[in-house]
């Protein structure tokens, strides 16, 4: 098989992100390192055109090359970009892709995006390597809507990952009161996701052990305690019928 024709191939984490995004015209790849999924998304036919963007120069060429490699120039646009700065309104964006970087990165390139240059962006894919209750809590004041959500494990590490939907219609943060929601996830709560059963049932036990461990030695953390009192009580909302 040629490099033109050849089915890129992802991670588990990267293939459930792709899977993600909808059937559309044009997708930005924010963070697109090697542009795996960017690649990923054209020869599926998910998206249309993909606007690969990097801020590193290393990666970007990288991108480059295995565009290349696929004879896939016409369909995949390679910008050099500190998140969405280089998208403007005439881009017609229809969904926007940011993977593997931390829930604070990602407020603050949406936040630049949204509100200081007023950017339009009708669906987020989003997967946050930490800081998801922040995201989340972000996403709901700018008036986006989860409708998709999903867990996985990879090489013994979890990933959240999510699906936001703008509707314009602003939430009252007094109908809203779940931290436990925000942490992990409302759609992964409501379903009571297997993924994020196991997750919390092994951090229940990581936590015991590292209370144990400072019984043991005579010391004391109120924050480990408090993590562990999260946990499970996440647990208890999860497993409740």
């Amino acid at each position: 098989m040629t490099e033109y024709n050849k089915k890129i191939e992802l991670s588990k984490r990267m293939t459930a992100i792709a899977e993600m995004v909808p059937r559309c015209g044009v997708v930005a790849d924010v963070g697109c390192d090697h542009g795996f999924v960017s690649i990923y998304l054209v020869q599926n036919n998910v998206a249309r055109k993909v606007i690969a963007m990097d801020v590193n120069k290393g990666p970007l060429e990288r991108a480059r090359e295995h565009v290349e490699e696929r004879c896939l120039q016409g369909y995949i646009e390679l910008r050099l970009s500190d998140g969405l700065d280089e998208i403007t309104q005439k881009d017609q964006v229809d969904a926007v892709v940011i993977a593997g970087m931390g829930g604070v990165l990602m407020v603050r390139i949406l936040q630049d995006a949204l509100i200081c240059r007023g950017l339009k962006i009708p669906q987020l894919i989003l997967q946050p390597q930490s800081d998801p209750a922040l995201l989340r809590s972000f996403l709901r004041k700018q008036d986006y809507t989860i409708v998709e959500e999903k867990m996985v494990c990879e090489d013994a590490k979890y990933y959240q990952m999510l699906r936001a939907v703008y509707n314009g219609v602003p939430m009252d943060e007094a109908d809203y009161k779940s931290v436990y929601s925000d942490a992990f996830g409302p759609l992964l709560m409501q379903e009571k996701n297997p993924v994020l059963r196991q997750y919390l049932q092994k951090e229940i036990v990581k936590f015991e052990n590292i209370i144990k461990t400072m019984q043991e030695k005579r010391s004391d953390d109120e924050q480990v305690v408090k993590k562990l009192e999260f946990l499970k009580e996440a647990y208890r909302l999860l497993e409740k019928e």
